[in-house]
Parts: structure tokens; C-alpha cells; sequence
């Protein structure tokens, strides 16, 4: 998404396909014994907000499905903490603006869409580990992995 234009459909498709795999992959091991319907239902605005690149979006979403599920399932460690403590502060520091030193500025929004649609993806494994929190270790450690 270049803000308001929609992205090419190729992009789109791209997009869609890695979100897809991604739940294939931990939808191996198993859902959750204890689903949330409203985790299970954000899931589906994630992955069209996702698609569409609206990155701060998909971390505030993610979040909110995270802790919507950990809450149904009383599973609160499906990811690392050190994880879960990053997707929690930059959600935070979405909603509650520094106004000195504000996370996500509109320069931001033209010159770091690479990075935030990394901190997307990011989120979105976390979604992932908790919706399906049998899934392998593997995923664990690449998303702890990753760069911040």
C-alpha cells in the first residue's frame, strides 16, 4: 500500500500466499484446545490489513488477538516473553503517542515501510504461536531471531 492506493495485485497475492503457508505450517501441530471465536474472527481483518500493508495496524491487531487468546486459552506464555514483551511495547507505544518522540511519524509512514512491514511479519508469528501453540520450536527461535 502506498497509503491510499491499493497494492498491486501481485504484492497482494504475495502477501496473502506467505500469510497462508505461515498458518499452514503451525496449523500442523494444532489449534489451541481452548479457541477464542473473537481471536479466531480479528484473524481474518488481520490478514486483509496485512495484505493491504497497513503495517501499524497489523501490530495493534495482533497484539489484541495475542492477549484475546491467551486469555480464552490461559496459555500467557505461547512465545517468548522477551517476544511478547516487544509486540506489547510497540502496540503500546502505537496507541499511547510520545508526543516528544513519537514511535510512528508520516515520514515514517514514506521512507521505513520495509522495517515496519517487518515488525509486522514479526507480529503476525506471534499470532500464529498463540493460535496454534503447539508449533515447533524452530518458530520460536527465528522470531526471536529477528532484529527488532
Amino acid at each position: 500500500m502506498e497509503h491510499l492506493d491499493p497494492p498491486d495485485v501481485v504484492t497482494w497475492d504475495e502477501r496473502r500466499l506467505w500469510f497462508e503457508e505461515l498458518e499452514e505450517r503451525h496449523a500442523r501441530s494444532g489449534a489451541s484446545r481452548h479457541l477464542s471465536e473473537q481471536a479466531c474472527a480479528l484473524m481474518l481483518d488481520l490478514q486483509a490489513v496485512f495484505c493491504a500493508g497497513a503495517w501499524a495496524t497489523v501490530i495493534i491487531l495482533a497484539a489484541a488477538i495475542v492477549e484475546t487468546q491467551a486469555d480464552r486459552s490461559k496459555l500467557y506464555r505461547t512465545a517468548s516473553a522477551r517476544d511478547l514483551q516487544w509486540l506489547r511495547g510497540l502496540r503500546n507505544n502505537l496507541l499511547h503517542e510520545n508526543q516528544g518522540e513519537p514511535v510512528l511519524t508520516i515520514e515514517d509512514q514514506w521512507v521505513q515501510r520495509p522495517q515496519w512491514e517487518k515488525h509486522a511479519r514479526r507480529a503476525i508469528k506471534l499470532v500464529f504461536q498463540a493460535i496454534y501453540p503447539e508449533s515447533s520450536q524452530e518458530e520460536d527461535e527465528e522470531i526471536s531471531a529477528e532484529k527488532e
